[in-house]
């Protein structure tokens, strides 16, 4: 039953497209034009059997095709018919008559329509009853006459709504007077009232300012789009983000914008959960991240591990269903002195979605190699509210990634030291698997969001909107497997093999926003809001134990949460004295905010991280993650005031000016004052150059003055990396003033740009902007301070005199104490050739970045270059390598994008520049070679609002290059360096990475519009 409606509906739907298809061309065909198809002959011998039946018999003898409307002519309705022989046209004549219906001939086509009201003969016994009201239909398409889907139809006044499907066409239920509102974004909005007709043909005028209009980079009251605004800024619609077959927003723009890189992480505590995000080559916390405008709060985590981004504490952009998503904007400039502390590398705007009607996501795709199996389900759903255009848009969604692994085989010794001792002891105690030794990949997580987006208007000059989000994210990794070896680490009698940790997670995101917004008598725009959000995380390790307690070891351990919350409250104005001054626009806006951060650490179960046997030699706390300590809790918070000027106008037609300043205080280290002029400059209609130059700033977080704790860190130690007991301590701390490092202040830096923009033919554009960042006093983590075996160093002193056991061989603390340069250009080229069949998009999008670091500061404790036991104060090689080298020098993509009717193919290639780790022993130094991952899929419409598409992405199994192994000088073949592979564990580089690990990946998705 339900496979017979499903048939006749996508059969109906498929009549319903060729109808709309041909409208144009029957309004010039007339009834018996083709004499040769009418005179074709008809058998028929039916009786009570529906409309449609008939028809396809027609069909079947005729070789002709009808096109309809099954609505339109009621195809349902039951029809009795005998014929022999009998021409088409007196058949057709036939029926038209007793069913009210007209009919039109276009080639081998009949289109058939619904008979006008004058023309219908009244009601009897022998003839059926009239037709009743029908639904508007109606094709919408661009101005070159191309079928747009997707087009929002509603009628104004009433509830609900539709859109067109693939093919541009559209049925809606209106009376006679009622407006039809039709929106598409890119497109003007137009307004139809219905008349007498119920069959319409609209044409939709390009808005380009409407598609690519942007709210970071400029408060102006006047619309700008990327293109003309002074600064660049990218617009990601939630289009193109679903295109690109990643369901994580990190990855979507990954795969949109050419300067943001963010790749999954592994073997890194934490991190392996929080994806860190870098734009332009700095760190996740050097750009803003806004949600409608308003400030976004930071994760709880602080990244303190060997990965990008170490010392960082950035925002979390999973955190955001990517259901509810409309458009992300990506500013690639300082705006420190608009937007406040953070903004050195530019802002990222989400902008969360705010239409009516219903949208749903599915996802299911898995790795080529058969692990890694994703699946997402999301719905959102837009409600109209009163009769003054109040909308409610509502968002679930929830995500399932499996893990992956892309480990080697494990080649060191597994009981014993000794290579000889260890192979008779593996054979004696039954073999080893060598190839089960770890898990080095993505994590596992099970995802859950839930999203609400609210806007009501109060009266003609002001409305209330709201916002609220929650998720919920659950996930797992390993770390390091712990073997029979290592006796001071594992309990032989609870696990004789050894065993591999897991650290789970177990994160949630909250987030409310409120606020008012409208017009005064005297033209200012005014905009109150407050937003509240916070992120927890809770660390969770199983398949562990704590040594020092031996046999009562539990196996499971809670190990404490990090919190952060923070409170911001805003208010705005704006007004634009154009007008007054004669001048196209003169845009004044002011405003102040207002803030608290507050971060939390709670410590763990006592088992997670007491030594109870301190002078026994075995490690103390759980194996991978020592909980976090009393000693280590914190409840802080800081206070911030800003207040902020920004000033726009069009000077002329052809030159634009912004000069904005901000000033911010902080309870906590002090205040700060940022600058920035921007210019814009227009040489031709079709060609402008900009520039800006600004100063700005970046706050310590509070995290970065109150994290401290114990962890377990791998550290190179004579060419192996070793499990290490790794002490954070604050700022603060009489160990890291011990250590001569001073008080955290803010990092300064200095951005300049310059760029142009071109419309080099119609539907191309063209924009190539070049930058300059000189950031002072970056904030990372100072370390890592090693003792050494002789006892006799600084380090080993300080931690001595602190009362600090030997069982604790690292430390580290936040400081400024490196200078750094950033340069780099952006270039995007995109253009819609006009093609005869179909709608193409061809885009090029590249980003060239280089970070140098300039100047390494000393103290008089430990000075900034190697000392006597050859290491750097701050940095060692392998730490500036991650900040000089870690991230892609370029990345450069090149999509296609082809719609054809039902049918879209979409290709997309992207080149992954190079990227190194060095390390303290040069031997050790690696550099991974440029890569191209290929991304394809097709996609089709399978009922008018349903849409399918499989395709995969990495589609030729690109892999980054492996990990090197060599020899010692002897020429010895027995002398084997495992390099960084840590004894054949890692394949790949956990350090430096450009695309991830994990190969090729394949999926279907579908997406539905009502």
């Amino acid at each position: 039953m339900k496979k017979a409606f499903l048939i006749n509906a996508i059969k109906h739907a498929a009549r319903q497209l060729l109808l709309m298809a041909l409208f144009a061309v029957s309004l010039q065909a007339a009834p018996g034009h083709n004499q040769d198809v009418l005179d074709r002959e008809v058998t028929l011998n039916i009786k009570e059997k529906k409309l449609e039946y008939v028809l396809n018999k027609i069909e079947e003898q005729t070789k002709i095709t009808f096109v309809f409307s099954p609505k339109l002519i009621q195809s349902s309705r039951l029809v009795t018919i005998s014929k022999s022989k009998e021409k088409l046209s007196v058949v057709l004549n036939e029926l038209s008559s007793y069913l009210h219906l007209d009919y039109e001939v276009a080639g081998d086509k009949v289109i058939l329509k619904r008979q006008l009201p004058d023309k219908a003969t009244a009601e009897t016994d022998n003839n059926p009853p009239a037709i009743e009201p029908v639904p508007i239909t109606g094709k919408i398409t661009n101005a070159k006459g191309d079928p747009l889907s997707g087009v929002s139809i509603v009628v104004r006044n009433k509830g609900g709504g539709t859109s067109t499907n693939a093919n541009g066409v559209f049925t809606i239920n209106a009376d006679e007077g009622d407006v039809l509102v039709v929106s598409y974004i890119g497109f003007k909005t137009q307004e139809i009232t219905i008349g007498g007709q119920h069959q319409l043909t609209i044409r939709l005028e390009d808005a380009i300012a409407e598609l690519t209009t942007v709210v970071v980079g400029s408060r102006s009251l006047r619309p700008r789009s990327n293109v003309e605004s002074p600064v660049p800024v990218d617009v990601i619609s939630s289009k193109d983000l679903l295109a690109t077959g990643q369901i994580e927003p990190t990855q979507q723009i990954q795969y949109t914008a050419p300067s943001f890189v963010s790749n999954h992480q592994t073997v890194a505590d934490g991190t392996d959960h929080i994806d860190p995000a870098s734009l332009r080559g700095l760190g996740p916390d050097q750009v803003l991240v806004l949600v409608n405008g308003k400030r976004r709060y930071n994760q709880a985590l602080v990244n303190i591990n060997g990965t990008v981004g170490k010392g960082s504490v950035g925002t979390d952009l999973n955190a955001i269903p990517a259901s509810s998503i409309e458009r992300i904007e990506v500013l690639r400039d300082g705006a420190a002195s608009q937007y406040g502390s953070d903004a050195i590398a530019g802002v990222i705007n989400v902008v969360l979605k705010k239409k009516t009607g219903t949208q749903v996501f599915a996802h299911a795709g898995q790795q080529y190699a058969g692990d890694g199996a994703n699946l997402q389900l999301g719905i959102n759903e837009g409600f109209k509210l009163g009769k003054k255009g109040g909308v409610l848009n509502l968002t679930g969604e929830v995500r399932h990634r499996n893990p992956t692994n892309r480990a080697g085989n494990y080649l060191g010794t597994v009981y014993n030291a000794n290579a000889t001792i260890d192979d008779a002891m593996i054979a004696q105690k039954g073999g080893w698997d060598r190839s089960n030794n770890m898990f080095i990949g993505n994590s596992r997580q099970l995802n859950a969001y839930g999203e609400a987006n609210l806007e009501l208007p109060i009266s003609t000059k002001s409305k209330f909107y709201a916002m609220g989000m929650y998720s919920y994210r659950k996930g797992k990794a390993a770390g390091f497997y712990r073997y029979p070896k290592q006796t001071t680490q594992v309990v032989a009698d609870l696990y004789p093999r050894g065993f591999l940790p897991y650290i789970g997670s177990e994160i949630q995101d909250r987030s409310l926003m409120a606020g008012f917004k409208g017009k005064t008598a005297g033209a200012w725009n005014w905009d109150v809001s407050s937003t509240y959000g916070g992120n927890q995380f809770r660390f969770d390790v199983t398949n562990s134990n704590n040594a020092s307690m031996g046999d009562a070891s539990p196996t499971s351990f809670y190990c404490g949460k990090l919190a952060f919350q923070q409170s911001t409250t805003n208010v705005d104005f704006s007004k634009d004295f154009g007008s007054q001054l004669n001048l196209s626009s003169f845009n004044v806006a002011l405003g102040a905010e207002m803030r608290v951060d507050m971060f939390k650490i709670s410590p763990g179960q006592e088992e997670s991280w007491k030594n109870y046997d301190p002078n026994g030699g075995k490690a103390g706390g759980a194996q991978v993650f020592p909980g976090y300590q009393p000693a280590n809790a914190v409840n802080e918070n800081r206070n911030v005031l800003s207040t902020y000027v920004d000033v726009e106008s069009d000077i002329t037609e052809k030159f634009l000016v912004n000069v904005a300043g901000r000033f911010e205080h902080y309870s906590d280290f002090g205040s700060a004052l940022a600058g920035k002029l921007a210019l814009r400059y227009k040489i031709l209609d079709a060609l402008a150059i900009r520039g800006a130059i600004s100063n700005g700033f970046r706050a310590p977080s509070i995290h970065q003055y109150f994290f401290n704790n114990t962890s377990t860190q791998f550290q190179l130690i004579n060419g192996t990396l070793t499990p290490s007991n790794t002490l954070t301590v604050r700022n603060s701390d009489p160990i890291a003033k011990a250590l001569g490092i001073p008080d955290l202040k803010e990092e300064t830096s200095v951005n300049y740009s310059l760029g142009i923009t071109a419309k080099p033919g119609r539907n191309t554009s063209l924009t190539v902007d070049a930058y300059r960042i000189d950031i002072k006093n970056r904030i990372l983590l100072a370390g890592p301070f090693k003792r050494t075996t002789a006892g006799t160093s600084i380090v080993d002193q300080v931690l001595n005199n602190a009362g600090i056991g030997t069982d604790v061989q690292v430390v580290q603390a936040f400081a400024n104490f490196v200078d750094t340069k950033t340069q780099g250009v952006d270039i995007i080229f995109s253009v819609s050739p006009q093609i005869n069949t179909g709608n193409l998009d061809i885009t090029l999008a590249a980003n060239f970045n280089e970070t140098k670091i300039q100047k390494i500061k000393g103290t008089d404790k430990i000075p900034a270059k190697p000392d006597s036991v050859g290491n750097y104060f701050y940095f060692d090689r392998a730490e500036q390598s991650r900040v000089e080298k870690a991230n892609p020098k370029n990345k450069v993509s090149l999509s296609a994008n082809y719609q054809y009717k039902k049918f879209g193919l979409l290709a997309r290639a992207t080149r992954f520049g190079k990227v190194s780790s060095l390390n303290a022993d040069p031997r050790l130094d690696e550099t991974y070679d440029p890569k191209v991952v290929t991304d394809a899929s097709i996609s089709y419409s399978i009922l008018p609002q349903v849409r399918v598409t499989i395709g995969a992405n990495n589609l030729f199994d690109v892999y980054p290059d492996k990990l090197k192994w060599f020899r010692d000088g002897t020429g010895d073949k027995t002398n084997i360096y495992y390099g960084n592979t840590s004894d054949g564990r890692f394949v790949y580089s956990r350090n430096a990475t450009q695309f991830g690990m994990n190969g090729g990946y394949y999926y279907v998705s579908l997406s539905a519009n009502f």
